[in-house]
């Protein structure tokens, strides 16, 4: 299935007229319908200019995803028929869905250079999203994407006040992925995040999902009536590490964890990046050069706005089926290292 431009194909105008229908009542889709419709011959002021770049930044992503998944075959039969229908639809949390498949299939097929199929069976008789060969062997893929909206601030404020993470969202992912994938081979679940803080910045959320999060424990003797010293341990209690239930009983004979399917969870982020960004405007210029000269810098073909991908890597370690390190060596990991995991990037968390 051939496309020369992949979302003028896919986004025809009776698709655009139906969605312009629900533009009023959805943010996302009019955000939607401004990317499709974004034109590289078009021009304005310099504000519009600036909204018109951004706009084909993630037009030309948005190309290059749909792209790879035609050509991976995941866009032809009855799969490719559900998978249009979700990305043409007006509802965002099946639009999301879609494109974080699509996306997946880009990196894994396009960048990742790994051999993609789209028939791959989970437990059930049910279909996983996609299947790639690691190593000589099928690995099959599921894709989530979880998504939390950002607080917004209360009417007349600027500003909003929240806290909390959104480990209970990756989580959520994991039970449905293991839920998903069968037993006989190795299993890759893609998270494709859409929540309040970027994980790249915040590995605490998976970290904490998946293998556990750090406590303040503080010993207390009620015959003695002393208390402390104060410790900070690390409680086993993600998915990937946790041996028993909320009985405190073995979820497994063996005394394993139960979530063993999974081999490895691989998160994909999108990212605006520029040459020159609004923080090298300079803070000072005496005869205004500088700032002009920063300007033509900002305002330039050679600047426009391209879509990057944060990519990391969290490994089971007691997965049935382990993934080779090797394969993801581009990006950070979280491996096993002796009795602890560690990240190949020598970022500060581990577990």
């Amino acid at each position: 299935m051939a496309l020369t431009d992949p979302l003028r194909d896919l986004f025809t105008s009776e698709v655009c007229d139906s969605l312009r229908k629900r533009q009023a009542t959805s943010e996302e889709v009019s955000i939607r319908l401004r990317i499709i419709e974004a034109d590289e011959a078009e021009s304005g002021t310099t504000d519009d200019e600036d909204r018109r770049r951004s706009l084909l930044a993630y037009r030309r992503a948005w190309v290059a995803y749909i792209s790879a998944s035609s050509a991976s075959g995941m866009l032809n039969g009855d799969r490719g028929a559900d998978l249009r229908g979700r990305l043409r639809g007006a509802d965002s949390n099946q639009f999301r869905s879609a494109m974080a498949e699509c996306m997946s299939c880009w990196l894994l097929s396009n960048q990742m250079h790994l051999l993609l199929n789209p028939d791959e069976p989970g437990r059930g008789g049910k279909k996983l999203d996609m299947r790639v060969c690691i190593n000589e062997a099928w690995v099959g893929v599921e894709v989530k994407a979880p998504f939390r909206e950002h607080p917004k601030p209360p009417k007349g404020k600027s500003t909003v006040t929240w806290c909390g993470d959104d480990s209970d969202k990756i989580a959520e992912c994991l039970k449905a992925a293991n839920k998903q994938f069968r037993d006989d081979g190795p299993n890759l679940l893609v998270i494709v995040p859409t929540l309040r803080l970027m994980l790249f910045s915040r590995r605490h959320d998976v970290v904490c999902a998946a293998y556990g999060e750090n406590r303040i424990c503080i010993p207390v003797d009620p015959l003695r009536g002393q208390v402390g010293p104060t410790e900070v341990k690390f409680s086993p209690n993600g998915k990937f590490l946790n041996p028993t239930g909320p009985n405190e009983r073995p979820l497994k004979l063996d005394g394993l964890p139960a979530y063993r399917r999974i081999s490895a969870i691989l998160c994909i982020e999108e990212k605006v990046t520029q040459k020159y960004s609004l923080t090298d405007l300079p803070l000072f210029s005496p005869d205004g050069e500088e700032i002009k000269r920063w300007r033509s810098l900002y305002s330039g073909a050679d600047n426009d706005p391209q879509i990057d991908h944060n990519v990391m890597v969290f490994h089971n370690p007691f997965a049935y089926h382990p993934l080779s390190e090797d394969t993801f060596e581009r990006y950070p990991q979280l491996v096993r290292s002796g009795d602890e995991m560690t990240w190949t990037d020598g970022y500060g968390t581990k577990a």
